[in-house]
């Protein structure tokens, strides 16, 4: 209850100086004009006009609230205390906003103290108890539903009282019963026989950060427990590709300084600079080598759904559709020629060396992998499936 104190609190003083007290009083806002009033006052206390709208305000907010609680109790319904509660916990809040004020402007407004002690204790346990009391009885409705319910109440419950009964077991039968849970399992649909170790791989998903308050998620059944969803990932389609073996021929050549010859004339001799010295012409020759590269491709591919199922009345509610793909591919090189010909970046490549198919069942765990990554990203986007 000290967080509804404080944001009155924070609320009057948001209101403060923003609009007038006598505004406030006639809008029927009486706290915020008390708390106006409070604040003027305290800094100039001969104000006759904050006080006169202190007194009514004062006035006009107890007795309000005063009525307020007659007519709740005269209801005779169980759930009243909790409003009871907070409506004397104002008024004890309001008188001692109103008691720093100097004792003479009190005698003015009429201010008497009030001690709201007994009643707000006897409201406290009566709110306390009638939570506790109503969280058994639907707690005995064996309803996820109505256990959440419960749930809020002995939360309700804590708020006024740390411990109170057994109010923290029933807490932990009221997640217990609240919780949704939900089991993930895998279907082989495809014609193609998963490996021995597909499914082991799947389901080692981790599920531990998806569950929250109400859900909880099962990779592995638990016999004791009861599942009110099944998140079933369907296996319609496994294909791996041919193994492919491709040669590309290409050649790559540079120029290279090869020595120089002398520039001659028409006539046939050598053609001097300014200086004398005979004019030398650089002679290049071209460098040739044919590269050879082997491309080795192979790839898996997996297609399913994700169906999730309310197992409680058998009904299909969504299905997503996913596919998961993997490539392998491993190029090496072989050149014949003068490798001083080629670009740096194919010389690099040289170093890369020829490597085995993986066999198929390796291709299609290595597939499951990467769509393990992706049904947790799907289920994590459909918790909100699982939240009634």
């Amino acid at each position: 209850m000290k967080t509804t104190a404080t944001l009155f609190i924070i609320i009057a003083l948001t209101f403060t100086g923003c609009i007038s007290s006598k505004k406030l009083l006639q809008q029927e806002e009486y706290d915020l004009a008390i708390s106006n009033s409070v604040h003027k006052l305290k800094r100039k206390p001969d104000k006759e006009k904050e006080i006169n709208i202190l007194s009514q305000a004062y006035k006009l907010a107890n007795q309000k609230d005063l009525d307020n609680i007659t007519f709740l109790k005269k209801t005779g319904e169980p759930d009243i205390w909790d409003k009871i509660f907070s409506t004397y916990f104002s008024m004890k809040i309001r008188q001692e906003k109103v008691k720093v004020l100097p004792q003479s402007l009190l005698d003015l407004i009429g201010y008497k103290y009030v001690n709201y002690d007994e009643e707000i204790i006897e409201a406290k346990k009566k709110a306390a108890a009638y939570y506790y009391t109503y969280a058994q009885t639907l707690l005995k409705e064996n309803l996820r539903s109505k256990a959440r319910l419960a749930y809020d109440d002995l939360q309700k419950v804590k708020e006024y009282y740390n411990s109170y009964k057994d109010t923290d077991s029933l807490m932990s039968v009221a997640i217990e019963k609240g919780t949704a849970n939900v089991l993930f399992k895998i279907k082989n649909q495809s014609p193609i026989l998963l490996p021995a170790d597909f499914e082991a791989e799947l389901t080692k998903i981790s599920m531990t950060d998806l569950n929250k308050l109400w859900i909880n998620y099962d990779v592995n059944e638990v016999k004791s427990r009861s599942y009110a969803y099944v998140i079933l990932v369907n296996i319609k389609g496994i294909d791996v590709s041919p193994e492919s073996v491709k040669e590309i021929h290409y050649t790559e050549t540079r120029e290279v300084a090869d020595g120089f010859t002398y520039k001659l004339d028409d006539k046939g001799n050598v053609v001097k600079d300014s200086l004398g010295n005979d004019i030398k012409v650089p002679k290049y020759r071209t460098l040739r080598c044919e590269v050879i590269e082997t491309q080795k491709k192979k790839s898996a591919i997996i297609t399913g759904t994700i169906d999730y199922i309310n197992n409680e009345t058998n009904q299909l509610i969504k299905t997503d559709p996913v596919t998961a793909q993997t490539f392998f591919e491993n190029s090496y090189f072989a050149t014949n020629g003068d490798i001083l010909a080629l670009k740096d970046e194919t010389k690099n490549k040289l170093n890369n060396k020829p490597m085995p198919f993986p066999p198929n069942p390796a291709m299609i765990i290595q597939a499951g992998g990467i769509m393990k990554g992706m049904v947790k990203d799907i289920i994590w986007k459909n918790t909100y499936l699982f939240d009634n």
